[in-house]
């Protein structure tokens, strides 16, 4: 699905500001969460952060998060008169961001009000790569991470991406132990087959 508005997004007629973002800039905001395909937006922040055309203090190309926030201000009839997103000193993820903004308007993600009034809805676009490691310094449990691409089971052609939120890396880490244990418990790593 965000393939599909990421590609549509270089067509959109609403033009991205960036800019200093001042929450107090948007009266009356509505804060709206969602998520979003992490995997593909990671691709996209991962080919910006490898370009090295964009860099973030204490973030590398193999472990980093950026959150960046954006607002749309929409219109009684629905119409979406201005995309505002904040200025975080990357050009491109600002325009992605923006891109995302737009398509999710255009998709009537965001729903007008009853009032004869414009609103404003504030929400953001976070990039988030490193997987595990990263998880265990995250304080939000619902943030979700990605590892780096790994060779599908089974394939030396595709490759898949590992996202997860913070508490599933904990989970799945957890289970991970455990199954260590059971092995070891069983002896089953030590038993060979002799063959005969």
């Amino acid at each position: 699905m965000i393939s599909a508005l990421l590609f549509l997004a270089a067509t959109t007629s609403n033009s991205i500001n960036v800019g200093k973002f001042d929450p107090s800039a948007f009266p009356n905001a509505v804060k709206v969460s969602r998520r979003m395909p992490q995997e593909e937006l990671t691709a996209r922040a991962d080919r910006i952060m490898q370009s090295g055309r964009c860099s973030f203090p204490g973030q590398t190309v193999d472990q980093y998060s950026i959150d960046v926030p954006y607002a749309v201000l929409l219109q009684p009839s629905g119409e979406v008169s201005k995309v505002v997103v904040k200025e975080v000193g990357c050009p491109e993820l600002e325009l992605l961001t923006g891109e995302v903004a737009n398509e999710l308007a255009k998709a009537r993600d965001f729903r007008p009000t009853k009032a004869s009034v414009e609103q404003w809805y504030v929400s953001e676009v976070y990039y988030a790569h490193g997987g595990r490691d990263l998880a265990q310094k995250q304080a939000d449990d619902d943030k979700i991470i990605c590892e780096q691409p790994k060779h599908a089971t089974g394939s030396n052609l595709a490759m898949q991406r590992d996202c997860r939120t913070k508490a599933q890396w904990r989970a799945y880490e957890v289970d991970r132990q455990r199954y260590r244990q059971d092995l070891l418990r069983d002896g089953s790593n030590s038993k060979v087959d002799s063959g005969g």
